[in-house]
């Protein structure tokens, strides 16, 4: 626990059992948080043109409220008289160490170590593209782009899952890989990084085909299919590849990289443009997307 006088007035900052807690000590002081670690992306101090030190406090969520508005990735400052530098520090070394802490997880997995590929009647063949054919519905409809697949899929990455699926009009085969989304086809086949790739769902309609909507890079993909037995095992196996490229070591999800925050800041400006967004607003969630930038 430590005491911490903030800039024209006092305030009893407390941090213990992974809150933090400022408590106002004069009547007109309305600096008052109590804010749990797993909120905050990170801490930081920094000086004030007039003199005063400040702890910012960085939200993981751009959308967390404070005095009843979301900070917009705008960092929160408690002001602090520069005598207090010590203290602060010590209360700023607590709060990482418990951060780092949290963010330390570990959940159990398969084993997904690429496997060597052995010499088959078709050429190469690997463990993993096997097993996942095995589990499919109708693994028959779709053995060209099986053995297309085995001959594709590189030696760092491992293959989760495979689903017979159509995407704009084109019959072939979807996998998804511990590094990549692909889709196989007779004549060609794509590639998306799992690093673009936000989620994956399965949307069913009475009498309709199956859709499995991949999300990622401010698109969506679909794919289709008559049954979403395959696609939701899919599904699955984007949540976890996506859980090993985004979120390992992270209590929640990562924080938003340069291209994220570059489309944030366009839209930012556009609604400026549009007259949806007044001055000052503007100017403090430019300020928050600038501050969130990588280095």
């Amino acid at each position: 626990m430590a005491l911490i006088e903030v800039w024209g007035a006092r305030v009893a900052v407390r941090y213990a059992n992974g809150r933090l807690v400022t408590t106002p000590l004069r009547a007109d002081n309305e600096i008052a948080l109590d804010v749990g670690v797993a909120e905050l992306g990170r801490i930081a101090l920094a000086n004030t043109e007039d003199g005063q030190m400040a702890l910012l406090l960085f939200f993981r969520s751009a959308q967390f409220v404070v005095n009843g508005a979301p900070t917009d990735r705008h960092p929160v400052p408690v002001f602090l008289e520069t005598g207090l530098r010590e203290q602060a520090q010590a209360l700023m070394r607590a709060v990482e160490r418990d951060l780092v802490s949290l963010r330390r997880v570990f959940p159990p997995r398969p084993n997904l170590v690429p496997p060597q590929s052995t010499q088959g009647p078709n050429g190469p063949q690997r463990p993993d593209v096997t097993a996942a054919a095995r589990r499919m519905r109708h693994a028959g409809n779709s053995l060209r782009e099986i053995d297309i697949l085995h001959s594709c899929a590189r030696p760092d990455e491992y293959v989760l899952e495979l689903a017979q699926a159509g995407h704009e009009g084109a019959p072939g085969l979807v996998a998804i890989t511990t590094l990549r989304l692909l889709f196989v086809s007779a004549w060609a086949v794509y590639e998306f990084p799992v690093s673009v790739l936000t989620g994956a769902e399965v949307l069913t309609a009475p009498g309709q085909v199956a859709t499995l909507r991949v999300s990622g890079a401010g698109a969506d993909l679909d794919f289709v299919d008559w049954e979403p037995a395959d696609f939701t095992r899919l599904t699955e196996a984007v949540r976890l590849a996506c859980e090993i490229e985004h979120v390992d070591g992270s209590i929640a999800q990562s924080m938003p990289c340069s291209a994220d925050l570059f489309g944030e800041w366009q839209l930012l400006v556009e609604r400026r443009k549009l007259g949806m967004v007044d001055d000052d607003p503007f100017r403090r969630q430019a300020v928050g997307i600038m501050l969130t930038m990588p280095g």
